[in-house]
């Protein structure tokens, strides 16, 4: 019995297991060794090509430390007029996570804290 097709959100979650992985550092085939599967099944999950089982989905936000409600995003905003917020699928671009290894790299939470009020200065002076 054949299983369903990928659909958008598989794809979604695909790019999120991705992202997450390119923010660890990890390599597909390291990922798979941890997870006990070839990096090709990983690359089939990162693509939605595969669909990822609850099970699996736990595994994996055992490994990249985050609740598995972060490789969801919300559709529609909390409250009304309200921009939705940043999803980590967004961390594709290279300045993102450049800005999200600088802040880790830190360490001490009190320069973290001015680096998170720089950019929130910068971003209400100069945004849209």
């Amino acid at each position: 019995m054949a299983g369903k097709a990928a659909n958008e959100v598989d794809v979604a979650v695909g790019a999120r297991i991705r992202n997450l992985r390119l923010r660890n550092k990890l390599s597909q085939e390291e990922v798979g060794r941890r997870l006990n599967v070839s990096f090709q099944q990983v690359q089939k999950y990162e693509k939605g090509t595969n669909r990822v089982g609850a099970g699996r989905l736990s595994e994996l936000a055992k490994l990249f430390e985050v609740p598995v409600g972060a490789f969801f995003s919300e559709t529609a905003p909390a409250v009304k007029d309200e921009a939705p917020s940043q999803t980590i699928d967004q961390l594709t671009v290279r300045n993102e996570i450049r800005l999200l290894e600088a802040y880790q790299a830190l360490g001490d939470k009190r320069l973290q804290n001015a680096f998170v009020s720089l950019a929130e200065e910068l971003a209400r002076v100069h945004g849209k």
